[in-house]
């Protein structure tokens, strides 16, 4: 495995961290990092449960230094195969978040429905997802 393949992963690695530790200083939410990320075809890369609200939340985390990014259709269609299992809860949601490392910003894009093509996500844009990371 070469070095940029190490050290891109790795990146990745700490962005998702950094996402799961965010969205846990919320105690109602359980969040879980999915160590197959590039591997599993039908796990997400980071997913978040909240019984009190009665929702669960699947991730693709990317991260850039560039000003877009993006998203292949296959890796949104596998969040929404995960939350497919999930039928139980009232809210399922497909979330794109993505760290502009070069601006220090989360972009946070939810997505309604499954489509066949690839999104681009800027860091010019307004995120259509916010987490809730009310401490209670």
């Amino acid at each position: 495995m070469s070095r940029e393949v190490v050290n891109r992963r790795h990146r990745a690695f700490n962005v998702e961290r950094r996402l799961v530790k965010m969205l846990s200083a919320n105690k109602e939410n359980h969040v879980f990092r999915v160590p197959v990320s590039g591997v599993g075809e039908n796990f997400p890369d980071v997913f978040l449960v909240n019984n009190i609200e009665d929702r669960i939340v699947a991730f693709e985390v990317k991260t850039t230094s560039n000003s877009k990014v993006k998203v292949k259709a296959y890796q949104i269609s596998k969040l929404f195969r995960f939350l497919e299992a999930f039928k139980k809860y009232s809210r399922r949601e497909a979330v794109l978040a993505v760290w502009f490392s070069s601006e220090s910003k989360w972009v946070f894009k939810k997505v309604d429905t499954l489509l066949s093509e690839d999104i681009v996500v800027t860091c010019d844009e307004e995120s259509t997802w916010v987490p809730n990371i009310q401490k209670r």
